[in-house]
């Protein structure tokens, strides 16, 4: 009882995000471009549709999904076992803790990394990212794996 409860009011709380998330989804949706694929946990989930628009293709390109409150569209169906969709729903559940200011709490983070440390990235290196890709089982420190990975490269030459 008290989970169900402490749900709602995660919905509730999400809400002001999610209606600009369904704004946004239910736009594509009626363009043809998105197409409704489910409710998976505490996510409506939105698949981009490959006749879409090339200007939408492109912008998808080197992204597989996104979170917008209770919304998430994703670039192709997930997998059984898809560890995209467990990381969009982990933003799905920082909306529903945070609220209104999630996305005002992931842009800080985004510029705070951007202006203040250098040598990181302002997307790998944000803590929200690094939260979803843990609960996704995902590289959490993905900038140190590239420099390894290409310090690896450059020993071989």
């Amino acid at each position: 009882m008290l989970d169900t409860f402490k749900k709602v009011l995660g919905y509730m709380w999400a809400s002001p995000v999610t209606l600009l998330g369904l704004l946004y989804v239910l736009t594509f949706w009626g363009m043809g471009w998105y197409r409704w694929y489910g409710v998976r946990g505490d996510g409506m989930v939105w698949i981009l549709n490959s006749h879409c628009p090339s200007w939408l293709s492109n912008l998808w390109d080197g992204w597989a999904g996104q979170a917008v409150g209770n919304v998430v569209v994703l670039r192709g169906p997930p997998s059984a076992s898809s560890t995209v969709l467990r990381h969009e729903l982990r933003h799905v559940k920082q909306c529903m803790i945070l609220g209104p200011i999630q996305p005002i709490v992931y842009a800080i983070n985004f510029v705070a990394i951007k202006l203040g440390c250098p040598d990181s990235h302002p997307y790998y290196d944000n803590p929200m990212e690094i939260d979803a890709r843990r609960a996704a089982g995902q590289v959490v420190d993905v900038v140190g794996a590239m420099k390894r990975i290409k310090e690896g490269v450059e020993k071989k030459k």
